[in-house]
């Protein structure tokens, strides 16, 4: 049958010639018989004939002799066992994926993955996704010409980790953990987006981000020559980004952080002034632990950021610019940002209008809550970026020109940041010289 347990069908044995040399290496081969089907396997190995065991019984039987004169003989035999190992699973596992046993071709052609010699046409999700995350281009943005920034990477890993688990979960009971693109259809997809809701119970935005990691995966695959079913695409399944309750610090809160007496409190001082140069300069925290003196060109910073590489080009505000005179020319060594934000709730909590309370709405596990905050609770290191995009904004300067300077490529990424109660909308069209005509008297 299709058992490969028995030993009489699988054997290691030399390929020589009548009255060859025992000193000269001879070729290992492995042969596999099963179901009057035989396959012979190369091993890649070869082996003196005098150091080879042909006698039956013997516990080295088809494998090298214990001999000091062929001292690396463990680890030759430790390669065929797991040679035969590898065989016994891969065959298993053909039988399990296929229903049936496989052909000589299939078996070397199965072989030769399992063994790493030939690198598999991945014709299954998990499979080509694991591979896309290890190459080169799940590294490298080709559309900005760069790599992917570290925790682009990450959270395509993350995701690779999620589909498995969502697999696994939707077959239960099945066999066969592979998903081939062609079965890959819009109930799959919109499945991995209840499984991340319901069973992992994530928010709103967590499920989009991973959401959009797998379209990216499958859109790969498709470019790559893959069958995948263009309504896996659809707008239909498309997830929305949850507007976050995130808030924004504005001029006046701002300066009140400024103004903070922090003797004696370095490390809160520091996490300040940081926050600080951030709501005034737009940059990611990232960026802004990078920020030196050479980076200062007269009234303006100019400094390639991180995670695009666009350089751009800052405005050097007054409170910056003292800022950095504090430090030398440079801003606060930063902590991690784990630390920072600990720091910024305990610094924030010390002003009295932020102290305010304000109503938050957050979906996770597909139900939306609201809850009563104080806005000092909700502030983190990307609030100053917020901050800056949002204070700009608010006071009449184009959306394209904020962009320049955050380095945001989309319009629809920088607006995400802009977070404007309708009266604040209300407030910059009321600024407009065009609000403030005075009507003609009638004649």
């Amino acid at each position: 049958g299709g058992r490969l347990a028995a030993m009489s069908a699988l054997a290691f044995n030399l390929r020589t010639g009548r009255g060859s040399d025992p000193d000269r290496p001879a070729v290992v081969r492995f042969l596999i018989r099963w179901g009057g089907r035989t396959l012979t396997y190369p091993t890649g190995e070869t082996i003196a004939p005098r150091y080879w065991c042909h006698t039956p019984g013997q516990r080295n039987y088809q494998r090298a002799k214990e001999t000091r004169a062929f001292p690396e003989h463990p680890e030759f035999n430790e390669r065929l066992n797991a040679l035969l190992t590898t065989a016994k699973a891969t065959f298993r596992n053909f039988v399990t994926d296929n229903g049936r046993e496989p052909e000589p071709e299939e078996l070397r052609e199965a072989l030769n993955l399992a063994t790493g010699r030939t690198e598999q046409r991945r014709v299954d999700l998990l499979a080509f996704v694991a591979a896309f995350v290890q190459s080169e281009e799940g590294k490298f943005n080709t559309d900005r010409k760069r790599p992917f920034h570290r925790a682009t990477v990450s959270r395509y890993r993350v995701t690779l980790e999620l589909l498995r688990e969502y697999v696994a979960a939707r077959t239960k009971g099945s066999a066969s953990r592979s998903v081939p693109f062609p079965s890959i259809d819009p109930e799959f997809v919109a499945g991995f987006t209840v499984f991340l809701t319901s069973a992992k119970g994530y928010a709103a935005n967590t499920v989009v981000k991973y959401g959009r990691s797998l379209r990216l995966f499958l859109r790969r695959a498709k470019e790559a020559g893959h069958e995948v079913n263009d309504n896996v695409f659809s707008r239909r399944l498309a997830l929305k980004e949850d507007p976050s309750d995130q808030v924004y610090l504005n001029p006046e809160e701002l300066a009140a952080l400024y103004r903070l007496d922090l003797t004696g409190r370095p490390g809160l001082e520091r996490a300040r002034d940081l926050f600080i140069v951030g709501a005034w300069t737009g940059l990611r925290f990232g960026d802004l632990s990078r920020l030196q003196p050479e980076h200062v060109e007269g009234d303006r910073i100019r400094i390639p950021t991180a995670k695009t590489g666009r350089e751009v080009w800052i405005p050097l505000h007054p409170f910056v610019r003292a800022i950095m005179a504090k430090y030398g020319g440079r801003v606060p060594v930063a902590i991690s940002n784990q630390k920072q934000n600990e720091h910024l709730k305990e610094v924030a909590a010390l002003v009295p209008e932020l102290r305010a309370r304000v109503m938050v709405a957050r979906t996770v596990g597909g139900v939306r809550r609201e809850a009563a905050r104080e806005k000092w609770e909700l502030v983190t290191t990307h609030t100053a970026r917020r901050s800056f995009a949002s204070n700009l904004y608010r006071n009449g300067v184009p959306a394209r020109t904020i962009m320049g300077v955050t380095g945001h490529t989309t319009e629809q990424s920088f607006m995400r940041y802009i977070r404007l109660s309708n009266e604040e909308h209300a407030d910059i069209l009321a600024a407009s010289p065009l609000f403030q005509l005075a009507p003609l008297k009638a004649v």
